[in-house]
């Protein structure tokens, strides 16, 4: 079998009532996509775009209005359970809601281990090693409701290992993860996919994240798939953006270092602007980058601004994501 996830015109519609009158929503429309086994694959788009109701459909969570889907081979409407059986499932969200707060680290899951049907000799070197990776072990006889947000991400990502998935439906898996953590749960999520050969289908709005793990992306825009294509393929869409990066010590009137940069005549807009901790990056559309950087450089120096760097710069996963949703 080739695809771990096939869907064939999925489709969900939500029909409410707003003011007494009926409104017809089509949160996933028509959508068509294959997963290969194996394959990270990144699924983006703005809040409300429809991603999360085409995870739940795929999921079982939800029935779709028309069309089904394939999941390790079974069919969402015919075979659910064996579909439930093949992925694991981090849905998103920081609360810990999922969890049993009155239960421990440890509790939790052995809890959801003896659902899965994992064999109690194997769930126990299973947990033990997951709670260890996830830095829970001191911890691991705690109630759950003493975790922090960040605690109780790694246990519900913990959970969604428990039973060695071929499947893994990630949904903002590092949200709420301190640095090291978010860095060493993105390194587990690539090792399961390139050494054990596991699908990870994966959300985020961490683009740095996206264009770091996944080998082919779809953009979802009003419940359909604008786009699906790796990320090399989606970096040659911008490559007639010109654009300069220039950085400078903090601290400093943003606004006017915008507004002489902008002054220029080969500056064409404001791309970004973002404060670091000691310095101001701006990032800036121009017409040409080596006739810019001399420019802009002069310009700054002129006012007495102190430059760190300035370069050529390439666009970014950002830029690509806001151009699909302009256009």
């Amino acid at each position: 079998m080739e695809y771990s996830v096939e869907t064939y015109n999925l489709t969900k519609i939500f029909r409410t009532r707003v003011n007494g009158k009926e409104r017809i929503v089509k949160a996933v429309d028509q959508v068509n996509i294959r997963v290969k086994r194996g394959e990270f694959f990144g699924l983006l788009g703005p809040n409300g775009a429809g991603k999360t109701t085409l995870i739940k459909i795929l999921c079982t969570i939800i029935l779709p209005t028309e069309g089904t889907a394939k999941v390790n081979g079974y069919d969402i409407l015919k075979e659910p359970e064996k579909v439930r059986s093949s992925f694991g499932w981090f849905h998103g969200e920081t609360g810990g809601r999922s969890l049993y707060w009155r239960l421990s680290a440890e509790d939790n899951l052995k809890f959801y281990a003896y659902l899965q049907n994992v064999p109690k000799s194997i769930a126990e070197k299973r947990i033990d090693a997951l709670l260890e990776f996830f830095g829970l072990s001191k911890d691991r006889k705690k109630l759950v409701k003493e975790y922090s947000t960040g605690m109780k991400v790694r246990v519900m990502l913990a959970r969604a290992l428990l039973h060695n998935p071929p499947i893994l439906f990630m949904d903002e898996p590092t949200i709420g993860l301190d640095t090291m953590s978010a860095i060493e749960t993105r390194n587990l999520l690539r090792a399961l996919s390139r050494d054990l050969g596991k699908t990870v289908i994966f959300t985020s709005h961490n683009m740095f994240e996206v264009e770091q793990l996944c080998e082919r992306v779809a953009v979802m825009k009003n419940g359909k798939v604008i786009v699906d294509s790796s990320p090399s393929t989606l970096r040659e869409m911008l490559r007639d953006i010109r654009a300069v990066e220039v950085e400078v010590r903090s601290p400093v009137d943003q606004n006017l270092i915008t507004q002489k940069i902008t002054g220029l005549s080969m500056v064409e807009r404001v791309i970004e602007a973002r404060n670091n901790p000691d310095s101001l990056s701006i990032r800036v559309q121009v017409e040409d980058e080596y006739e810019a950087i001399p420019h802009i450089a002069h310009k700054l120096h002129s006012v007495g601004v102190k430059i760190l760097s300035i370069r050529k710069a390439e666009p970014t996963f950002e830029d690509i994501f806001m151009r699909l949703m302009r256009e």
